[in-house]
């Protein structure tokens, strides 16, 4: 390590649980006005509602300085089409979705992203384990289309209207990836 000091985080993979004992920050700033608005006003209550998985980054004074949100979804077969190669696949196929995921800028740089992405991954294979599902799907913002296909997600279609462009990865390179971390 150097001498530069680098801001502390862990990742609590099960944000519900906890919720309530956290700070969230008032200044949250991803650099996305959609993600900083449900930062502020929709976080707490998806989590108080169960309606979502959140996976949270938190500093050492308990402030949520990362998270991402997981649901259940499904796909129209001809939509994922691109990047499930199967056959005999049914018209609807189910899916992890990821809603929502973003970083405060003081905290990006310092593979946040990448540590709530694994534990997106290990989820979604927790569930495969349980109800087989087709893959992991979210609606990457404009900047980060590119990341997410080195990391193997593949585009669905055009951005839709609000700049998000649909990205699938199928379940095998998340088993591929992620099966030995998963008890």
């Amino acid at each position: 390590m150097g001498t530069t000091a680098i801001p502390a985080y862990e990742i609590d993979p099960n944000l519900q649980a906890r919720f309530e004992s956290y700070h969230y920050l008032k200044d949250f700033d991803c650099g996305l006005v959609m993600m900083n608005e449900y930062y502020k006003s929709g976080l707490k209550r998806a989590l108080k509602s169960e309606n979502i998985r959140g996976i949270g980054a938190i500093n050492p004074l308990g402030e949520v300085v990362g998270f991402g949100t997981l649901t259940l979804g499904h796909l129209d077969k001809a939509l994922a089409k691109a990047a499930i190669k199967k056959s005999n696949l049914s018209s609807q196929l189910p899916v992890v979705r990821m809603v929502m995921f973003g970083v405060d800028r003081r905290f990006q740089g310092l593979g946040i992203g990448q540590e709530i992405l694994r534990h997106t991954f290990i989820q979604a294979v927790k569930v495969h384990k349980e109800v087989p599902i087709k893959g992991l799907y979210l609606d990457a913002a404009p900047n980060a289309v590119s990341y997410y296909e080195s990391l193997g997600f593949q585009s669905l279609s055009e951005p839709d209207i609000t700049g998000g462009t649909p990205m699938l990865i199928s379940i095998e390179p998340i088993l591929q990836a992620i099966v030995e971390a998963v008890p």
